[in-house]
């Protein structure tokens, strides 16, 4: 562990800026972004926004009440504070914007059980999108992730990849449809429903 004085200050304008994983993982971070380590590059982001994290919130929902439903499958769930997932041999460190722990999972070397899955909301612009489809696809699939969604609210879908084997199996829904994967045996989110923002206050006022 680094003493005080080694200890790195990250904020906004350290974006992009080479780190090792120990560097990641020691260092006093600014508040009020979020911080991942890629691939060996650190990337800073604003907070989500409202609109992110009213689908993050739609989809908690789906997961709390299944949970009741199912109260012996699912151990925990939880939002990004709640979840670090290390990839030591991609020097890539993630908070997942949702993830779910099963019940009787391992735990990992650090005592700690790992979500079996995990959900992603899309943010806008290029990068974002490349991070969630592309990149984080393949990290969750090393990492031995055995489900990701994908929230997509630009195009109004729902990638769900189940694990078979060492590849993910896609199937993608769309307005209209029930998204399901396999992971939560009977868990079902109609897609058009993650989508709805309650009415502005400033509105309603």
């Amino acid at each position: 562990m680094a003493t005080a004085a080694q200890t790195l200050r990250i904020g906004p304008a350290d974006h992009r800026r080479k780190m090792t994983l120990e560097e990641f993982e020691d260092a006093d971070f600014e508040e009020g972004y979020r911080y991942e380590l890629a691939r060996g590059v650190l990337e800073v982001t604003e907070v989500p926004d409202d609109p992110h994290g009213f689908i993050v919130d739609h989809f908690a929902c789906a997961i709390a009440d299944y949970r009741r439903q199912h109260p012996h499958l699912v151990l925990r769930s939880g939002e990004a504070s709640g979840f670090r997932l290390w990839l030591p041999g991609m020097i890539s460190g993630r908070n997942p914007d949702y993830a779910v722990v099963l019940r009787g999972v391992p735990k990992d070397r650090r005592g700690r059980r790992p979500p079996s899955l995990v959900a992603e909301v899309v943010s806008e612009g290029g990068e974002a999108r490349d991070r969630d489809y592309q990149i984080k696809k393949e990290e969750y699939r090393i990492f031995g992730m055995l489900e990701y969604w994908i929230l997509d609210p630009e195009l109004r879908r729902v990638t769900v990849l189940t694990r078979d084997g060492d590849v993910w199996a896609e199937s993608v829904f769309v307005d209209g449809q029930i998204a399901s994967g396999l992971v939560l045996p009977g868990f079902a989110v109609p897609v058009a429903d993650l989508w709805v923002m309650p009415p502005d206050e400033d509105e309603a006022t």
